[in-house]
């Protein structure tokens, strides 16, 4: 099967036209290279598509492997050595071609001489060898009976282990100082345990041959420089060089390390990936997956916030590290899973990790202390892994987690004046319909409020350097982390003069998974804070927002009935975009707040659980959902106080629910009613 037809061969093939179009190329040709450019050292990224045939044993059932592979690597002199991993695929032969692809993970180590490491093309050879694992995926060898305990995605056919040994001849052609395109050819041999294929006729076999030309890339992060002093404006506020090369490295890398640990660890049926599913993928678009609330809601954004922190991590601000969280969100919708891409994760995964990639930077940075010595230090750092586990990767490694350095020069990339804390500690009980007392459920809670600097008198109003931040564990409900609220503004501006009125657009992030209800989301608003001073030490302030929901969720009555690619499991709650609003009062006493109330709107559209099956059979549904509540705290001593919540949860939620056999429309409304109470002991800290 060419790789033309799986639409591969037009984007290496016209890259070369350009370059070799090219005068510097036509300089390279000649095998001239500019004196001035030193050549690249240090660690490197290479990249391969590939082609070809089979052999041996498995030969007499596979054929056309396609694969693609990823390696990372440390060059020395005319020696690389590294580790990598290899996605393939292999179709049946005759008669049994149609049937879903046999999946193959190889992760190795290699070692590279390279034969002349000068000039415009550079020949190598390469060896490696490590873990080699097929997995099919055709139901013709689904494990028979199914086991009863079998859970969704998990895989109903085995997969067998070994090795895995090859040579690759090749050659590089030099496109700049730190990029190379790469042509060779892939001989191996895999053992592995010997797998039934009777269900084709054939005798158990576990060894077997593969060849495939290849096409891809080598590149060195930071232009292959080691040692060079960055000029200041190439180094973020923490002094850490910019560098969009490991950042796109630390996203691949933490993709692939996904997609060994789904494949060897958890034995899921959706991590059998290679070009041929990358490209099935693209051709069939986005759907909505079926996924638990709590892996969509808050595992997908935990995973963009990675993406989104290897470009934080490695010097790069806001914008730039968003654009990493999108290309790590798409990349493994398209490319990490056999599923079909999902819309929900792509919202969850590259916007929410925006938000929550962003709310950990900043709270790590309000942690760590450059100039700390000592066990002080130690626990610094340890607290800031917790938080960014990404960036206290990156500063472990770096030696910046023990080096002596300065601490930004700006307070807001640090800790900025005006923030306030509150952790408390106590019962949240919460109940059913009219009254806390029916169907009450009582569970001891540790909450956690956090305000990233003041709307109001901040000196600096880039994004997020405004941020409320809100987390809450429970302890004995069915997630131990049942809330995770963040409102960052994207931008804001002061109106009039004295900084009493703030107008700001926000980015909001919403994760509330409990036994009664669960509510999740993304959006984008503009909202208005204002403040009044009564008095010396009273202060009331206000804040109305208005946002869009570019993706919401909640639990709904008839999301049995969405419309789901491939679906293994009933979902639980809708999807869809909206609209929402809400309004907070609060009265502070020397800083701290007595008294809050708040409302909070948001009305959810769907359609079946799709936007784009409009009208299909099933259910579409309108939900609006409500909630508010007060929040009192009396100061006790120092910085302690006692508090006390009351707040209610409402959906209202308008089903259109359509007969699968007349198509006729029937109207049913549902209306849920969830009150309240959290008691509490706060300490309480404003900076």
């Amino acid at each position: 099967m060419p790789l033309r037809k799986h639409g591969f061969a037009f984007g290496p093939a016209a890259a070369l036209c350009v370059v070799l179009a090219s005068p510097a190329a036509a300089q390279s040709a000649a095998g001239e290279a500019p004196e001035s450019e030193p050549e690249p050292t240090g660690w490197g990224f290479t990249s391969a598509l590939g082609q070809g045939g089979t052999g041996g044993d498995f030969g007499k059932t596979l054929t056309e492997p396609i694969s693609g592979e990823f390696n990372f690597f440390r060059h020395s002199g005319a020696w690389r050595y590294g580790m990598g991993v290899a996605y393939e695929s292999f179709k049946m032969k005759e008669p049994y071609q149609d049937e879903p692809e046999w999946g193959s993970i190889d992760t190795y180590l290699f070692a590279t001489r390279m034969l002349r490491t000068q000039g415009a093309v550079r020949p190598y050879i390469q060896v490696r060898g490590g873990l080699a694992r097929l997995h099919p995926r055709s139901f013709l060898f689904e494990v028979q009976p199914v086991p009863e305990d079998l859970q969704p995605g998990e895989s109903t056919t085995k997969a067998t282990n070994g090795f895995m040994v090859g040579v690759v001849p090749g050659l590089e052609l030099r496109l700049s100082r730190a990029a190379f395109l790469d042509a060779s050819v892939l001989m191996k041999y895999f053992k592995v345990d010997d797998y039934d294929l009777s269900p084709v006729g054939l005798p158990p076999t576990g060894s077997g041959t593969a060849w495939e030309a290849r096409i891809g890339a080598t590149w060195f992060p930071n232009g292959g420089q080691r040692g060079e002093s960055a000029p200041s404006g190439a180094r973020d506020a923490w002094g850490v060089q910019k560098s969009y090369g490991w950042a796109a490295g630390e996203v691949l890398a933490i993709n692939n390390v996904a997609s060994i640990m789904t494949e060897y660890v958890r034995g899921v049926n959706f991590s059998q990936i290679s070009p041929r599913s990358w490209w099935a993928n693209i051709e069939e678009g986005f759907t909505y997956d079926d996924n638990q609330f709590k892996t969509n809601q808050w595992t997908h954004p935990f995973n963009g916030a990675a993406y989104y922190n290897s470009g934080r991590a490695n010097g790069l601000g806001f914008w730039s590290s968003s654009i990493f969280a999108t290309a790590g969100a798409f990349y493994w919708e398209c490319c990490g899973e056999t599923h079909p891409m999902s819309l929900n994760d792509m919202f969850a995964t590259a916007v929410g990790g925006i938000a929550l990639g962003e709310a950990q930077y900043r709270l790590s940075s309000e942690i760590l202390n450059n100039e700390s010595r000592g066990m002080g230090r130690f626990w610094r750092e340890f607290g800031g892994f917790l938080v960014d586990p990404i960036r206290g990767f990156n500063r472990l490694v770096s030696g910046d987690a023990k080096g002596a350095a300065v601490n930004p020069v700006d307070p807001m990339d640090w800790r900025p004046k005006g923030g306030r804390t509150m952790v408390a500690t106590g019962v949240r009980s919460i109940g059913e319909g009219s009254s806390i007392t029916n169907n009450t459920q009582s569970y001891a809670t540790i909450l956690l409020t956090h305000s990233y600097g003041d709307v109001f008198d901040n000196p600096r109003r880039k994004p997020f350097d405004y941020m409320d931040f809100v987390a809450e564990v429970n302890f004995g409900e069915k997630v131990g982390l049942g809330n995770v609220q963040i409102r960052g503004d994207l931008a804001s501006w002061p109106l009039g003069s004295g900084s009493n009125h703030v107008f700001q657009l926000v980015q909001h992030f919403d994760y509330l998974n409990n036994t009664a209800y669960e509510f999740g989301g993304q959006a984008l608003g503009a909202a208005l804070s204002s403040r009044f001073r009564l008095s010396n030490r009273l202060t009331l302030s206000t804040r109305l927002d208005g946002d869009g929901i570019l993706m919401g969720a909640v639990n709904a009555d008839y999301s049995w009935l969405a419309d789901v690619a491939d679906q293994e499991r009933i979902r639980e709650y809708d999807y869809g975009p909206g609209a929402g609003g809400a309004a907070t009062v609060s009265l502070a006493a020397s800083g701290r707040p007595i008294l809050t109330a708040l409302y909070r709107l948001a009305w959810i559209s769907v359609t079946n659980g799709s936007v784009y099956n409009k009208g299909s059979v099933g259910s579409d549904a309108n939900h609006y959902v409500q909630a508010g509540g007060l929040r009192l705290q009396v100061p006790i001593k120092g910085s302690l106080s006692l508090g006390a919540d009351a707040y209610v949860f409402l959906r209202d939620s308008h089903y259109s629910l359509a007969d699968s056999q007349s198509g006729e429309v029937r109207n049913r409304n549902v209306r849920q009613r969830n009150p309240q109470v959290r008691v509490y002991i706060a300490m309480n800290s404003v900076r």
